[in-house]
């Protein structure tokens, strides 16, 4: 939602005559909405794949990512850079 239909919600929330239970009520399904979406996107970032303990990658998987570093590599720099996109 945009600022503007955000802003058009709670002018029409305020209108309401609600109750303070009522507007606990509100405010407490608003909460358990919010730390479910957030529970799901945290949830969808630690999803890694599953490879079985016989798969052997090929010679060139191998030389693509086994190996020493180069010399001039940073290793604090590059986690810093994937945690940052």
């Amino acid at each position: 939602m945009n600022a503007v239909s955000l802003n058009n919600l709670w002018s029409y929330l305020q209108g309401l005559s609600l109750t303070a239970s009522n507007q606990r009520w509100l405010g407490e399904r608003l909460i358990e909405a919010s730390e479910s979406v957030e529970k799901k996107q945290h949830k969808a970032e630690l999803v890694f794949p599953k490879i079985p303990k016989d798969y052997k990658p090929s010679a060139r998987v191998m030389a693509m990512t086994c190996g020493p570093l180069p010399k001039d590599f940073d290793l604090d720099k590059e986690l810093d850079e994937r945690w940052q996109e």
